[in-house]
């Protein structure tokens, strides 16, 4: 357990539209997802979030001389160590003052390289550059047979993530991107996970049932307005789409996209 507990640290991350709840930031959720998995495993003292909205940045965020981005990272009792706001070194900082709580095995190269390109298809695929899904399926096959791997390593685990059966911090990176892509799709394009990616899926399932995952995940809602301001800005259609995902959202509770598919939940239950 970390002595380090008088320290305080701030986690600044992006606002929903509500100015509230998390944003459909992924980087902002991959550092709350890590510092969260080492919270539950007391490595790290107790932090406080921020919300911020770029445009209407707190006094909190101003005065710390931050370069109006998120996720940032604030360690009051450490002067030696200035605000962080770019999410790879945030991630740098959390693992070398609080070191420990995930998995670190020779399985890293080969996860990284099998989720390398998945992202980037989904963008050229939304954005209308790629004319049909089927390069960014291709790559989610890979990362289905990456997983299918690592399921036969450890035949004897219920959970399945990319080195193993806990979080690693490729993980932590991979996975509110995956989320972001399925819902946004969805959504957005009406394109729907094959079912039969059931290592995916059981990849997911896996995601839905951590804590540190769940609770630092933005709302459905939130995906589908980011995603559409950010592939089509300026478009009245989807300002419309925008107008009417608010309004359906407005004085509602949160929906999130945390089942799966009863054909893949069957096969990966049994």
């Amino acid at each position: 357990m970390s002595n380090k507990t008088s320290e305080k640290i701030t986690i600044f991350f992006k606002a929903g539209y509500d100015g509230k709840c998390f944003g459909a930031c992924y980087q902002s959720q991959r550092v709350l997802m890590l510092a969260k998995l080492k919270l539950n495993e007391h490595i790290i003292p107790s932090f406080k979030t921020i919300a911020v909205n770029i445009s209407r940045p707190p006094e909190s965020f101003k005065k710390l001389g931050l370069r109006l981005r998120v996720p940032a990272l604030y360690m009051d009792a450490s002067p030696d160590i200035e605000p962080v706001d770019v999410p790879d070194d945030i991630v740098t900082v959390l693992e070398s003052q609080y070191p420990g709580g995930l998995l670190k095995n020779d399985l890293v190269n080969e996860a990284e390289a099998a989720t390398s390109n998945f992202f980037s298809k989904f963008c050229y695929f939304l954005r209308g550059i790629a004319k049909d899904y089927f390069q960014l399926e291709t790559e989610l096959i890979t990362i289905n047979t990456h997983l299918n791997k690592i399921s036969d390593k450890y035949p004897s685990e219920s959970k399945l993530f990319l080195c193993g059966p806990k979080l690693s911090l490729v993980d932590c990176e991979v996975l509110p991107k995956l989320h972001q892509v399925r819902v946004a799709l969805a959504g957005i394009k009406d394109y729907k996970i094959p079912t039969n990616l059931v290592y995916l899926w059981r990849y997911l399932y896996s995601a839905y049932s951590e804590p540190a995952f769940v609770k630092s995940c933005p709302p459905d809602s939130e995906i589908l307005l980011h995603w559409l301001d950010t592939e089509h800005p300026g478009s009245e259609k989807y300002s419309q789409r925008q107008q009417q995902i608010l309004a359906a959202s407005s004085g509602k509770e949160a929906q999130y996209s945390f089942s799966i598919p009863v054909t893949a939940k069957q096969i990966l239950i049994e």
